[in-house]
């Protein structure tokens, strides 16, 4: 009987796969861009969209300063006061204009950091998190990269100025922008277009201005970070945010960033779209449970089974491998995987593990609430 009702189910979760079958459809040829390195990705599923030279060494210019942000949102009090020291405020380049003995709070230098793309801030923040130690802030910066899997970076400075030894990719720059993005405050910071920075002692207020002009005429621009040097070009990560999907873009080396952002995000927006078919720890279906007196235990998604996929794409479907069934084990024990299929590409997957049985459903109302995904997922893929 168990086994029985256990098929049915799993009939029930296979029709959810074969009414959206068809031939699968692709998004359309990708643009033309100036960019000598460029990469377009999908923030929730890492998914790449487009690709040009990503994993090709760059210079980052001062896209660096996102790491410098990222351990200092980290490591860092956003109310601790950083005094100024003459090394950090003799910093070349741009600047939020520091001097020699100017007391800040950490926040603010951070303003100064992402804004205006201050060198001296940059290398305040620095000696502040490593007690006036700028080059340990450097080991920590190549250290964090190595933890997010950038592992064709490395930094020898917090602000990008051009070093032989300091250098990243396309793609490295995605993942660190990925993580910062998943931060609430730096996401607040990044998307800020100006703001006045006080002097703790004198009182004096720096006017800060935003150097990401997408944020004033792109819909959606939420951050991130531009970057210029000779031997770099012109640079910039840029985010944007609609109808639920966050894209993150990278240009390096661009005749033209702001045409060649702004290209790469209509592109993802117009031909893309994120689907989550389950969220993570929902149930998908439920097995038989052997020398237990729990009969069945349901088995749900360790995390978000979804997927980005082009906005007509058809034959999207979910492949389940699981055992027929279990013995008894603690909720939580992972026994198999379901994975998200678009024609032969491999789109998404989850761990399957068992959850915790919440009430004897019976099977009619089991396979009632499988027809009710069946429903959800499809308005979710456009075909209701």
């Amino acid at each position: 009987m168990e086994s029985c009702s256990f098929k049915r189910l799993l009939a029930v979760v296979l029709i959810v796969v074969w009414l959206c079958a068809g031939k699968p459809a692709m998004a359309s040829a990708p643009p033309e861009i100036s960019a000598r390195a460029a990469i377009l990705i999908e923030w929730q599923t890492g998914t790449v969209l487009l690709e040009k030279r990503g994993f090709t060494r760059m210079h980052p210019a001062s896209l660096t300063k996102m790491m410098t942000a990222l351990l200092a949102v980290e490591l860092g009090r956003l109310e601790d006061l950083v005094h100024v020291s003459e090394e950090a405020a003799s910093q070349v380049g741009s600047s939020m204009n520091l001097r020699p003995g100017d007391v800040f709070t950490l926040q603010d230098l951070l303003y100064g950091l992402m804004l205006v793309s201050g060198n001296d801030a940059a290398w305040a923040i620095a000696e502040h998190i490593c007690n006036g130690k700028a080059s340990e802030f450097f080991k920590l910066m190549n250290q964090r990269a190595k933890e997010l899997g950038a592992i064709n970076t490395r930094f020898e400075n917090p602000h990008g100025l051009t070093d032989p030894n300091h250098y990243t990719t396309a793609f490295d720059l995605a993942i660190i922008a990925k993580a910062c993005m998943r931060h609430p405050y730096f996401k607040q910071l990044v998307a800020t277009k100006e703001k006045d920075a006080i002097e703790a002692e004198s009182g004096v207020r720096l006017s800060l201005e935003n150097t990401n002009r997408l944020l004033w005429f792109v819909p959606g621009a939420d951050g991130v970070k531009t970057g210029t040097t000779q031997a770099a070009g012109q640079c910039l990560v840029a985010s944007a945010t609609r109808d639920g999907m966050r894209l993150l873009s990278v240009v390096l080396d661009s005749m033209d960033r702001w045409r060649d952002t702004s290209t790469l995000l209509e592109y993802g927006f117009s031909d893309f779209k994120y689907v989550k078919v389950v969220p993570a720890g929902e149930m998908i279906v439920t097995l038989p449970v052997s020398r237990s007196a729990t009969r069945q235990v349901p088995i749900v998604c360790m995390n978000d089974l979804d997927a980005c996929i082009p906005k007509n794409a058809f034959g999207l479907r979910i492949e389940l491998d699981l055992p027929d069934r279990i013995y008894p084990c603690p909720a939580g024990t992972i026994v198999g995987q379901a994975t998200l299929r678009l024609g032969e590409q491999v789109v998404g997957y989850s761990d399957l593990a068992t959850g915790i049985w919440t009430s004897p459903s019976t099977p009619l109302r089991l396979v009632a609430c499988l027809a009710s995904k069946t429903i959800a997922i499809l308005l979710s893929l456009g075909l209701l």
